[in-house]
Formats: structure tokens, sequence, C-alpha cells
């Protein structure tokens, strides 16, 4: 599996990972276990498979939205619910597998069932947390959270309590039984859990941080997995993103301009890749350490992009529609999800697109795809695999040379019709070849600067589709899209006066 579960816990000992996966079974993202020790999955290709205690694979059921799937949770009867926040549904598994709505017309993120089985749901697009009773009753349970990319992640305490992690505000919330609601912590914390003592367990930067019930914080452990295997690098995340030298302050890597990013380490250390991203859009950067300094490796977005294109086009010829069919763009994520050896990646590669007048057809493609690096860090892929509910690349397949386009570093102009993601990426390169060039304080006013426009487009778009006659997506996505060009333009002149 690519997500090994609740990797919050890798740094601990069986004892106290024993204690502490108490509430496992009605809060894992992505994953949960039924009352017989199954374990079920989520996987990115809309997937739900199914373990057994002695690790036996079956497809419990498949078929849902690729990337719509965020939670996964079964009731004391051995219902599954899931989380479809592509279909803004809520669906219900019996245990048999046979499927029913049931609840339509939400943006469900975390699911979780308080101890009288009522089910609660984080509404990411109304900040809001949605209470169902077991009949399926609806109710809103709290509202006016704050505004977050990484949403919600919502737990209960052994007395009922609903605390919520408000990723948007950087708080911790406290909801009594009766609704009533206070301020249990702040910072920007993720992934929350209980043990039996009622201590909550929350991850913020790379730490394990413990809560008494009343409140008191202490540092439980240091999660590995953002420390280099040599340990001598920490990746630091949080609103300034760094790397730094392990046990100090010291930067030896600004990587403050990524938002919301996870570091994948090489086994040597001596590379890593950056998976970040927000909205619509995620990618991944590559990074190697050439003598004491970290460098900026090319980034195959481009080449799998190239990839991706291919499989839409098939698709779209498959379907019937002429060839120059005007796609919209929904999505897409690039990540490195482990490397094999340190000289092999693997990339996990997805991307959506509909018909742009209709909105219907919806085209889906993903794909794993094998990056093999040489001394200087110059990679090539080497291998690419569909996504199916029963493939993954493993360590044998990944270390078969097989020949794939190589990379490449020209950079294409963009006509004025390009998609929003076409431009963004302009943007990104144009940005970041701007900063390179300016000294830390020019740097920094930037940064606020293009923080502070970034604001203005997101406000910009929500006028267009307030507004909008036609399809308010489509009218959004040309606002921003204009945005985005003027903006990559206007940093162009600024990047040839520093040059």
């Amino acid at each position: 599996m690519r997500r090994k579960m609740n990797k919050l816990f890798v740094a601990l000992t069986v004892a106290a990972l024993t204690t502490i996966l108490v509430s496992i079974n009605t809060h894992a993202r992505h994953q949960a276990f039924d009352g017989k020790g199954n374990l079920f999955v989520a996987d990115y290709s809309g997937t739900i498979s199914k373990y057994t205690p002695d690790g036996t694979k079956s497809t419990f059921t498949y078929g849902l939205m690729p990337e719509g799937v965020y939670d996964v949770v079964f009731d004391r009867a051995g219902n599954l619910f899931v989380s479809d926040g592509r279909s803004k549904s809520i669906l219900k598994f019996t245990p048999d597998g046979t499927k029913s709505t049931f609840a339509p017309g939400v943006t469900p993120i975390e699911l979780v069932f308080d101890h009288s089985g009522n089910l609660f749901v984080a509404d990411d697009a109304n900040r809001s947390i949605l209470k169902f009773t077991p009949d399926g009753n609806k109710s809103t349970f709290a509202s006016h959270l704050g505004a977050s990319d990484r949403g919600y992640d919502l737990v209960f305490d052994t007395a009922n309590n609903l605390f919520v992690v408000d990723s948007g505000s950087k708080s911790i919330f406290k909801f009594a039984s009766d609704g009533t609601k206070s301020t249990f912590a702040t910072g920007d914390f993720i992934r929350p859990i209980f043990d039996k003592a009622g201590n909550l367990y929350v991850l913020e930067s790379g730490s394990i941080l413990k809560f008494t019930p009343d409140g008191a914080r202490s540092t439980f452990a240091v999660v590995s997995e953002h420390t280099s295997p040599d340990k001598k690098w920490e990746y630091v995340g949080g609103d300034e993103q760094k790397l730094v030298k392990s046990g100090t302050n010291e930067m030896a890597l600004d990587l403050s301009d990524h938002v919301l990013g996870g570091v994948i380490w090489a086994p040597d250390s001596k590379r890593f890749a950056l998976n970040w991203g927000r909205g619509r859009s995620h990618n991944t950067e590559l990074y190697q350490l050439r003598g004491n300094k970290w460098k900026t490796l090319k980034s195959p977005d481009d080449d799998v992009h190239e990839i991706l294109n291919k499989a839409i086009a098939a698709q779209v010829k498959k379907s019937g529609l002429p060839k120059k069919t005007d796609l919209r763009f929904i999505g897409e994520r690039f990540e490195v999800t482990h490397w094999v050896d340190s000289n092999t990646a693997i990339l996990y590669a997805w991307l959506e697109e509909m018909v742009r007048e209709t909105l219907d057809p919806d085209f889906t493609v993903n794909f794993f795809s094998t990056l093999k690096f040489d001394d200087a860090g110059k990679w090539k892929i080497v291998k690419t695999q569909r996504v199916s509910d029963e493939e993954e690349i493993g360590e044998e397949d990944a270390r078969k040379d097989i020949s794939g386009p190589t990379q490449t570093t020209e950079q294409e102009e963009l006509r004025a019709d390009a998609s929003f993601r076409d431009a963004d990426r302009r943007l990104n390169e144009v940005y970041n070849s701007l900063r390179a060039r300016l000294s830390p304080s020019e740097r920094d006013r930037l940064k606020k600067e293009q923080l502070a426009w970034i604001d203005r487009r997101n406000a910009a778009a929500q006028a267009a589709k307030a507004n909008a006659q036609e399809i308010p997506t489509e009218v959004a996505d040309r606002e921003v899209t204009e945005m985005t060009l003027a903006r990559a333009a206007e940093l162009e002149k600024r990047l040839k006066k520093v040059k």
C-alpha cells in the first residue's frame, strides 16, 4: 500500500502504538478496520480494497470517482461510510457490498461517529460540521470554521466531546455534546487521536505533541519521516517550510515558496522529493545534495504530463468525440510516493479533464512512473504503468530498465488561450527564477507580494462565479487564467531587468 496506516506513529514503540491506536477503527483517513479486523483501503483510482488479518487482498468495491474518496469509516453494524467529495455525497456500503447514497448534496471530508452512533461530517464547502442521526436526519452541529486548504480533522474523546482540528484558523476546537464551543489549543496541527486515558495526540511540523485532558502540552516524539535516514537533515513544515541541519535552526534550504509540502527521502539521504500543492494542482520538486549544498533538479511534472495528455487524447478518441474537443482542466496531482533505492523513485500522476461545453463526459487518467537518476541528478523515465485496482509498481518492476522519454529543459511560450494549469505552471517557473536572483530581503517582499496577489485572484474567481451569466466554473476559470497570464508577464519583465 502506498499510504502506510497512520504515519503519525512511525516513531513510537510497539507498546505505545498499541495504546494509542484504540480509536483507529473510527478515525483513519482513506482506511478503516471493520469489527473483524479487516482493513479497508481507498486508493486514488476509485477502488476500495479489503485486506484480511493475514494480508489477503480482495476488491470490496470499485468505480468510485478517482481522487474523490477522502475518508472511510465503519459504524457499529459493520456498514462502511465513504466521503466522496467529487460526487458531493456520503455513500453507504453494507457488509455484503450493497451501495446506497446516505446523504447527497454535501462536500464531505472527514467522517467520525460519536458514541451514540451519530455520524459527524466536515463539510468543506460550507465550513461546517454536519450531524446525521442513524436514520439519516441531518442538522448543522457547528458552522463558521476557518477557510482551509487541508480541511478539518475530527475525533471524539471518551466523554463524547468533539475535537476539531481547524487548519484554517490553526486551532483545535472542543465542542461539548450540546454544541458549546471552546478553543482547546492553537497551532498548525493534523491527525488527532486519543488514547484510553483521554490524552490527545497531534502531529505538528514533524513532532508528535501530547495534550492532557486539561490542555497541558508536551512533545511526545519526533516523527522520523521528516528527518533524513542519516539523521543529518530535517524538514520543517508549516508556513515557513525549510530544510535545516538536524538539531538546529540553521537553514540549509529555503522551501517557503511551496505550500502544504511533505518530503520523501532517498535511502542514502542525498536526494529527496518535496510533494506540495494547493487546490486543484499538486506538484513535486526534486533536490540533490552536492557537497554540502542542496540543489534543485529538473521537475518531472512536464514530462509525465505529456504521458497523461496522450492518455486523455486516447480516451477522447475512444469516446467518438472530435480530436480537437475543447477540454476544461479539473485537477492534477504529481507526487513521489517512495524510493525503491537511492537512484530510483516512483512517481504517481493523476489528471482529470472534462468537455468544456457540456461538462460531460469526464476523462481521468492516473499512472505510476519510475524515475532513474544518474550521479549528477539527471533522471529518465524508464517505466510507466497505468494504475488499476490490482497493480502497483514494486521493487522488482522498478529495477527493469525500460526505455522512456528523457527529461527536457526547453520552455514553451504560452498562448493567449492557455489553460489555467499551463498559466499557473508558467507563473511558478518565472516566480522561482526571479526569486533566485534576489537578495533575502527582496525575496521576502516578493513572497508577501505574491501571497497578496493570490488572495486577490481567489477573490476575483469567487466574484466571477457569483456574477456569471454562463457556467460559473467556466467563467471563473477564464478570470483566473487571464490574471495568471498577466502576472506571469509582469514578473517576466522584472526578471529580464535583474538578469
